[in-house]
């Protein structure tokens, strides 16, 4: 009976490791991996030189874990096991508290936030000179959670830092202003139709706040489902978010342009909501098409003729549109996919416009990805 137990586990064994590997012969490769939001490696070009290759053995490695059969039921497998069975606080700093996902930021990086700072003074001193300039900071999710005994960023610290170095520009404090429930579950970034504390506190010091669109104004659609990024990080069972976008007049009359490989702006049919992205690697690329360098919104209906730069990261993506009503222009910069010193080439700064760096504390901690 036990010869007949054993010989059976090693016979389920081999059907298991034969029976996947067969099958990654005849399953079709996937190009992307959308929990992961990335692309996923493909075959190598087998040649003779390359298979006394290094780097081929390298590649046909990455290809064989990306492509491995039910490879997103093993990753859930793994994050289950993790947090349920083992009890483990995290997996690869990936933690939930309440049904929301965190990730930990274990380093606070003095030498990258001073970086930031001295990289706004530049900006300021080269350009900004005759505009009214300010800055404010985007707390990540972990701001909010200090308490959990997790690791995270040294925020007192980190907004201690630009204070103190960022000079020429008012500093706009909007952590009050914020709380967990106004971030997704499962992403890193802020749910628009819950930003109007922090859009009328940026405002009212800007001096645009009697022109902004009262909320009453607005009218939210929904998509659903949104995968958030931690959401495929983790890995775990946990249901996705609804992807709330505003319209209003303002932002139903804006014409959105971006700034083509070729340096030219070209017109986006979408306008402000791509919407065609949504099903895309990151449906958070609705909001203004996503990562883009330089996006200009001109709206001749706004209140007033006042023009407004914004230097930002992704959270000024779904912002940004809340201001329609009350700037006639305005400029997105994202000085991650464009160099400050060519700023000159694509951007006519306009004496007397206003001007904010809004960045979030997770790039102002590997700031050096700004240029």
């Amino acid at each position: 009976m036990k010869k007949l137990k054993y010989i059976l586990t090693v016979a389920s064994f081999a059907l298991i490791i034969f029976g996947l590997a067969i099958a990654q012969l005849f399953i079709p490769d996937a190009d992307v991996s959308y929990s992961e939001r990335r692309e996923l490696t493909q075959a190598p070009e087998v040649t003779a030189k390359a298979l006394f290759n290094r780097e081929f053995s390298d590649k046909l490695e990455s290809y064989l874990l990306d492509q491995f059969p039910a490879r997103e039921s093993f990753r859930r497998l793994n994050a289950v096991t993790r947090f349920y069975a083992l009890r483990q606080l995290d997996s690869n700093g990936i933690w939930l508290d309440g049904g929301t996902v965190y990730k930990s930021e274990n380093v606070t990086n003095d030498t990258q936030i001073e970086y930031a700072a001295r990289l706004y003074n530049a900006v300021i001193d080269s350009y900004l000179r005759d505009c009214h300039v300010y800055w404010s900071i985007v707390p990540d999710k972990s701001y909010f959670a200090q308490d959990k005994g997790h690791p995270h960023i040294d925020y007192d610290r980190l907004i201690s830092i630009m204070k103190s170095n960022v000079s020429g520009a008012r500093y706009i404090d909007i952590t009050d202003t914020l709380d967990i429930g106004k971030y997704y579950r499962t992403d890193t970034h802020w749910l628009q139709p819950r930003l109007f504390d922090t859009v009328d506190r940026l405002g009212d010091a800007m001096g645009v706040g009697e022109f902004l669109t009262d909320e009453s104004e607005y009218t939210p659609h929904t998509l659903s489902p949104f995968y958030g990024v931690y959401l495929g990080q983790a890995a775990l069972p946990i249901s996705p978010d609804d992807l709330t976008y505003l319209t209003s007049p303002y932002t139903d009359s804006a014409r959105v342009s971006y700034m083509s490989n070729s340096g030219v702006m070209e017109e986006n049919p979408e306008g402000v909501y791509t919407l065609s992205k949504f099903d895309g690697m990151d449906g958070y690329d609705v909001f203004l098409g996503g990562t883009q360098p330089l996006i200009r919104i001109v709206n001749e209906n706004a209140k007033t003729d006042r023009e407004l730069y914004i230097f930002r990261d992704s959270f000024g993506s779904s912002i940004a549109p809340l201001f329609t009503g009350a700037y006639s222009k305005i400029t997105v910069i994202d000085l991650r996919y464009v160099g400050s010193q060519y700023l000159s080439n694509f951007v006519e700064f306009t004496s007397g416009s206003d001007v904010l760096f809004l960045n979030s504390t997770l790039v102002l901690n590997t700031a050096m990805i700004m240029r």
